[in-house]
């Protein structure tokens, strides 16, 4: 025997489905949204622009600012005395110290993303490196130093900025990952290495746009347990990002010959792939 629903049924039936269909399709808006990155309007401050003492040291240029920060800035030989040509989109890397190392970083850090290898594989016209000083020991005060960035890119108008690299060392990879939850339309790639900043799901859900990659070392003790959480959170649910976990590396920064999860890929060919 064949029934047939009533109009009524029928009608309470299509518009409970087509409120279903309704809220699905505004949850994954919402959802696709959130991995959506907006751009940002980067602010001038005059603490922030002009340099109370400049100096070249190498192809380095070193500041000090009103402000009380000091930096290293690479700019490509060809843009060097071009800094304002803006057709050049240079990507720009900004590199963060552990604590106690303000004046072994150039050295350490910020040399590699310098080299004629890494420049010429990065980006057709090669990348700008900015080496950050902290202004104790360690870094603190995300809202300054992220206006210190937006007016250095502001300043040298070669810069793309909406393709700042964020790079960190122990504190400085903690740091980094702090700068990125305050400011998140501010870096489009975060590399974290022994970083241990303690993300919220707030935090979390402010940087998903954000790609990061994130290493620690399980016998790297007191690092490991917060280093890990935060790395595997954004790791799982960060727009192509990655986690990578070693059994015993000790206390260690992210190298560019490092691998990715992805077989043979290297982090220099993670930041070409996200760069270009």
């Amino acid at each position: 025997m064949i029934t047939t629903l009533k109009q009524p049924a029928k009608k309470r039936i299509i518009l409970a489905l087509g409120l279903l269909l309704g809220f699905l399709l505004l949850a994954f808006l919402s959802l696709f949204l959130l991995y959506v990155r907006k751009p940002m309007d980067f602010s001038f401050d005059a603490a922030y622009f002009w340099a109370e003492k400049k100096v070249y040291i190498d192809k380095w240029l070193y500041e000090e600012l009103p402000s009380g920060h000091d930096y290293y800035l690479f700019l490509p030989d060809k843009y060097r005395n071009d800094k304002d040509n803006e057709s050049a989109k240079l990507p720009l890397i900004v590199v963060f110290h552990g604590s106690d190392e303000k004046y072994s970083s150039l050295r350490k850090y910020g040399r590699q993303f310098a080299t004629k290898d890494f420049q010429q594989k990065i980006y057709p016209e090669g990348a700008a490196v900015l080496v950050i000083l902290s202004r104790i020991n360690y870094f603190t005060d995300p809202a300054s130093t992220s206006l210190l960035i937006q007016n250095i890119a502001v300043r040298n108008k070669c810069i793309d900025k909406s393709k700042i690299i964020g790079y960190g060392f122990s504190q400085g990879a903690k740091f980094v990952v702090e700068l990125a939850c305050h400011e998140p339309r501010l870096f489009r790639a975060v590399i974290s290495g022994s970083g241990f900043y303690d993300i919220s799901l707030r935090e979390l859900i402010s940087v998903l746009p954000v790609q990061f990659y994130s290493a620690v070392s399980k016998n790297d003790k007191g690092i490991y347990e917060p280093g890990s959480r935060v790395g595997k959170l954004c790791g799982k649910w960060c727009k192509n990002s990655h986690y990578i976990e070693y059994e015993t590396r000790g206390h260690f920064w992210v190298e560019l010959n490092d691998k990715t999860e992805n077989a043979d890929e290297t982090v220099t060919d993670w930041l070409i792939r996200l760069l270009n």
